[in-house]
């Protein structure tokens, strides 16, 4: 371990191997420099013995531990008083590596700092990008023109109470990257859940004009087909019922491939260079998630380069001191 400064706070880029290194560490480089100027360190986990001498190259502090990347992401703050984590994510990647959407998401459950995700097609073309370059300041321009230095955030916000969570950072990526903020309002039918949703749409307008923060609201509307079903999935009582409501379900499905994607397609519409989003609280999960996957995994193996800022639903984490 190269050595670390404890009174300063990090932005850690998680790098695995050679071929996610470059793009994952410009990534971070972006974020340290803008954050308030914060320091940037990599972070290598392996369970045996592994050569780490190839982190050198980067020139940049690092720690390389044994164990398991979960346990290391877990004490991320207090081991590094880090605030940030990056990482890339790859559908294709094997369930061995943490760029696999699956494996990603369960070594970063009990992540205490937002973390960072690079999609698998920026990250190609980081990767092209970045060969014809030789240092780490070109690797910094390069990310710096691949996403037009994230100029507009996305950010769903809908009626559960974590949506609020997502805030913070939203304001950071306003106040300290010059981001613009779309608020991607999800439509409801149901009057209970739109009074909770419009809940958190008065906090927003409540707290983010006394900062100078400006936004703009849209809604994005819902495939009411996918939900009716997910609704009658719901109410089951039976296995049998269970079972038929799923096989009209699967058959809707087949035959109405959108149906899978709604409000993933409606965010894309938008076209954002960043999306701010909570992962998906197990006590949350419906039948919906059961058959297609929660909805973090869906924006992770949805066909879009749009780099995701992810935050865990929980009370500790750990944010800037700015």
């Amino acid at each position: 371990m190269r050595h670390i400064n404890r009174g300063d706070q990090y932005v850690v880029a998680c790098v695995e191997n050679t071929d996610t290194a470059p793009a994952v560490i410009a990534a971070a480089s972006h974020f340290a420099t803008h954050l308030r100027h914060k320091k940037l360190m990599l972070l290598n986990v392996s369970n045996d013995n592994s050569d780490s001498n190839w982190l050198k190259q980067y020139n940049i502090p690092y720690a390389a531990l044994r164990g398991d990347w979960a346990t290391a992401i877990e004490g991320l703050p207090t081991a590094f008083n880090a605030i940030l984590a990056v990482t890339a994510a790859n559908p294709s990647a094997p369930r061995s590596s943490i760029s696999n959407p699956r494996t990603l998401l369960r070594t970063f459950a009990r992540c205490k700092t937002a973390y960072l995700v690079i999609r698998n097609e920026e990250l190609r073309m980081k990767n092209e990008e970045l060969s014809r370059c030789g240092s780490t300041a070109s690797a910094h321009s390069s990310f710096l023109i691949l996403n037009s230095s994230l100029k507009k955030a996305v950010i769903t916000v809908d009626h559960h109470r974590e949506s609020k969570e997502k805030l913070i950072w939203a304001s950071y990526l306003a106040r300290f990257l010059g981001t613009s903020l779309t608020i991607a309002l999800p439509s409801y039918n149901d009057q209970g859940l739109r009074s909770l949703q419009n809940n958190n749409i008065r906090y927003i307008d409540k707290i983010f004009p006394p900062l100078g923060i400006k936004y703009e609201k849209t809604s994005i509307f819902r495939n009411e087909e996918l939900i009716m079903k997910n609704e009658e999935l719901s109410r089951c009582g039976s296995t049998a019922s269970a079972h038929s409501s799923f096989f009209s379900l699967h058959s809707s499905l087949k035959n109405h491939s959108s149906l899978t994607t709604p409000d993933l397609q409606a965010i894309d519409s938008l076209h954002p260079d960043i999306l701010v989003a909570l992962t998906t609280d197990p006590r949350n999960t419906d039948p919906i998630d059961w058959i297609f996957g929660t909805p973090d995994r869906r924006l992770l193996t949805h066909p879009s380069a749009t780099p995701i800022l992810f935050l865990n639903p929980r009370d500790d984490l750990y944010i800037l001191c700015d």
